[in-house]
C-alpha cells in the first residue's frame, strides 16, 4: 500500500502567512509616497519593512505590533508634510501638526508596548523548561486552531480516495526550500532542533510526547535539520558544546 503523505508541519507554515498578512496589512497603513511610479513604492515598502525588522520581532504578536508602529510613524510624517504644504493656512497647518504629534504619540506607546513584551520574553527565554513549555503550548495551539479551521487532515472516509505517491524521502526535496525550512525550525524551537542534531534525528521519547493531530516534523525535515551546515544550525552545536 502506497504511504500517505504526511501532513504540513503547521509551525512551519503560520510564520510565512503571519509575516505575508503582517505585511500586506502594513501597506494599508502606509501614505502614498510623494511619486507615484512603481520604483519609488517599491522603495517605500521595503523601507517599512526594513523598520519593522530592525524592531527583532520574534514572533507573531510582535511583528503585528511592530507594524503597527511604523504605520503610526510613517502615517505622523504624512500629516507633518501636510502641515508644511498648508502653512499659509493656519486652521489646517495646526491641525495636520495636531495630528502629526497625536500619530507620534501612538508610534512611542506601540514601540514601548513592544519592548515590554520582548523583555518578557528574554526573560522566560532565559529559563530553558520555560521555553520549551511555551513553545509547545504555541505548537498546540497552532495545531488545534488550524484543526477548527478544517485544514487537519480529515478522518478516514468509508471509501477513501486512491492514496497519492508517497512523499519523496530525505535528500530528494528540493534542497534550498529545506535548508530555509531547517533554519526556520532551529529560530523557532532551538532546543528541539538541538536535541534533533545531538540525536541525529528525533528520539523515541521526544516522538512520544508529540499531539498526534499535531504531528512531528516530517522525516526530511529532520533530515535537513540533524545534517545541515548553515549558519543557524551550527550556532546550535557552538551553544550546546558550550
Amino acid at each position: 500500500m502506497d504511504a500517505q503523505p504526511e501532513p504540513p508541519d503547521l509551525t512551519l507554515q503560520l510564520p510565512r502567512s503571519t509575516y505575508w498578512q503582517v505585511v500586506h496589512t502594513l501597506r494599508g497603513y502606509l501614505p502614498p509616497p510623494e511619486m507615484d511610479t512603481p520604483e519609488a513604492l517599491a522603495h517605500r515598502d521595503r523601507a517599512a519593512i526594513a523598520l519593522v525588522a530592525s524592531m527583532l520581532p520574534a514572533n507573531a504578536e510582535e511583528a503585528d505590533i511592530a507594524a503597527r508602529c511604523v504605520g503610526f510613524s510613517s502615517y505622523g510624517q504624512d500629516c507633518l508634510r501636510l502641515a508644511r504644504a498648508h502653512r499659509g493656512d493656519l486652521a489646517a497647518f495646526l491641525k495636520c501638526n495636531a495630528q502629526a504629534a497625536s500619530m507620534e504619540r501612538r508610534a512611542c506607546g506601540t514601540r514601548s508596548l513592544l519592548q515590554r513584551l520582548q523583555a518578557e520574553r528574554r526573560k522566560r527565554e532565559a529559563n530553558s523548561t520555560a521555553t520549551d513549555q511555551a513553545a509547545w503550548t504555541e505548537h498546540c495551539a497552532i495545531g488545534l486552531m488550524a484543526d477548527a479551521l478544517g485544514e487537519a487532515p480529515p478522518a478516514a472516509a468509508a471509501e477513501p480516495p486512491p492514496s497519492p505517491p508517497a512523499p519523496p524521502p530525505p535528500g530528494k526535496e528540493d534542497a534550498e526550500a529545506l535548508v530555509a525550512e531547517a533554519d526556520l525550525f532551529a529560530t523557532m524551537y532551538p532546543r528541539r532542533a538541538a536535541v534533533i542534531r545531538a540525536k541525529g534525528g528525533l528520539p523515541e521519547n521526544v516522538m512520544a510526547g508529540i499531539d498526534p493531530a499535531i504531528g512531528p516534523p516530517r522525516p526530511a525535515l529532520v533530515h535537513a535539520i540533524a545534517t545541515g551546515t548553515s549558519p543557524t544550525l551550527l550556532a546550535l552545536d557552538r551553544s550546546a558544546a558550550a
